[in-house]
């Protein structure tokens, strides 16, 4: 009998089991979903902003203090076809537009608070050149000028660097030009230089008003629609700029080829674009020019693919040129900054 019982046992066990085993549910269990979560883009945080930095009066972008306490240096740039393209142009807060002799335009970039690894090819003063080196109270860098340009130089007291007389330029062959075509330097080697022929370290003058944030000119004042504008030099010589509305910003072209910085590759960007008409005459056989940069005059405002109608003053050779839109100071959107200086407001169209 106890044998029976064990052997009952072992069968009912072994029934379980096996039963416990091959059982199946009624409905087959639904399958967990094992594919791979959607990727998603990281949602771009905008860091706050660090409350050290401040306002800069060129630009209107926020830098550390150190990087705006220091002298602005204006680089005399050649825009003669052999010479481009231009090192260090991207990085200028400011940069001016004018001709030079026929058939010829030449630039002045104003450096402040960023250091391009490489500024050039520099070129030759002329007194205007000088007057807006000037306004911005800057170490006027250039290599040689006219007789006229070196007597206003002397006259003005001009704190400047004249690579024909300087180890703060140099020839740099690796570009593939040639003399006169590729003097180069640094801004570094400007400052040391500065500081050892005993010019101040510091620049003081009269500071753009700027916005606190981009707006559209339509939100103050009737304005011209201007998303694509042609500046015509002579027929040899035209400036144009595109609005991308992606970047909001103006990218500008040269003679028909994109202006790119040569140390990059990349094109030129504007946010603000100044056409000033300041009218000329020839003073020389060599062609030099005089242009009535000391005045008032008439100009154009661009921004944001809008445009206004501006005037301007400038009451010394020293001076801040002003603007205004109508009776009242024109405030412009932070960011850098080119002005075209023709002679009359009828070669500059936009659309």
């Amino acid at each position: 009998m106890k044998k029976y019982l064990i052997f009952l046992i072992i069968a009912v066990t072994l029934v379980t089991s096996c039963s416990s085993k091959t059982s199946l549910p009624q409905e087959p269990a639904e399958e967990p979903n094992i594919s791979e979560p959607e990727e998603t883009e990281p949602t771009e945080e905008e860091e706050p902003e660090d409350p050290r930095k401040v306002v800069s009066p060129l630009d209107g972008m926020k830098y550390y203090p150190e990087e705006l306490e220091r002298r602005v240096v204006a680089v005399s740039l050649d825009n003669h076809p052999e010479a481009r393209w231009q090192s260090g142009l991207k990085d200028a807060e400011i940069v001016y537009e004018f001709q030079v002799e026929y058939p010829y335009t030449r630039y002045l970039a104003i450096f402040l608070a960023k250091e391009p690894k490489l500024v050039g090819p520099v070129r030759s003063a002329r007194p205007y050149i000088i007057y807006y080196a000037m306004e911005n109270d800057a170490i006027f860098v250039h290599v040689g000028g006219s007789e006229d340009a070196f007597s206003e130089i002397k006259r003005l007291r001009t704190a400047e660097i004249d690579g024909l007389y300087s180890g703060a330029m140099w020839r740099y062959y690796d570009t593939g030009k040639y003399a006169p075509h590729n003097m180069y330097t640094t801004l570094k080697s400007i400052r040391d230089e500065a500081e050892r022929k005993g010019f101040r370290a510091e620049s003081t003058f009269e500071a753009y008003s700027f916005n606190e944030k981009k707006i559209l000119l339509s939100e103050k004042h009737t304005v011209m629609k201007a998303e694509s504008i042609n500046i015509t030099y002579n027929k040899n010589n035209t400036t144009d700029y595109a609005y991308d509305v992606e970047e909001k910003l103006y990218l500008r072209s040269k003679d028909g080829e994109k202006h790119i910085d040569e140390l990059d590759g990349i094109q030129l960007k504007a946010e603000n674009i100044i056409a000033l008409e300041a009218p000329k005459s020839v003073l020389d056989n060599a062609g030099r020019l005089y242009l009535a940069s000391v005045g008032k005059g008439k100009g154009i405002y661009f921004t944001e693919g809008e445009a206004v109608e501006i005037s301007w003053e400038k009451g010394s050779e020293k001076d801040r040129t002003r603007f205004y839109v109508g009776n009242e100071e024109l405030v412009l959107n932070p960011g850098n900054t080119w002005i075209q200086i023709v002679d009359g407001l009828s070669t500059v169209t936009f659309k």
